[in-house]
């Protein structure tokens, strides 16, 4: 996990799990790797560690899931953000968003 601590990606994990499926419908392990991809390897999560946090997620009505089968592949299991999640996205965005003004403000660096 590089210089992040375990608080502040659990925290993370379920805004940034939205935001790449407002993108598009993922899988685990496709989400898994687009985090790393994306952050240059420094948020690495294991694929494990995913599981809960998607299934906590579809348990509040965040995302659904279903399965698509793919040619020479397993069938995967599928996850989409769904309107109550589009909601709830917009609203950890404004909040991080604030944080964020707040932070930069108190350390000097304000434009």
């Amino acid at each position: 996990m590089g210089k992040f601590s375990k608080q502040l990606i659990g925290a993370s994990a379920p805004k940034i799990i939205l935001s790449i499926l407002a993108v598009e419908d993922s899988y685990g392990y496709e989400i898994v790797h687009r985090v790393k991809e994306l952050t240059n390897g420094e948020i690495n999560w294991q694929e494990a560690s995913i599981y809960p946090v998607l299934k906590k997620m579809k348990a509040s009505g965040l995302i659904s899931s279903y399965w698509r089968m793919a040619e020479n592949v397993r069938p995967r299991n599928y996850y989409r953000i769904t309107e109550e999640g589009k909601v709830e996205l917009q609203n950890q965005k404004e909040e991080w968003d604030t944080v964020n003004q707040l932070l930069t403000k108190l350390s000097g660096n304000e434009n």
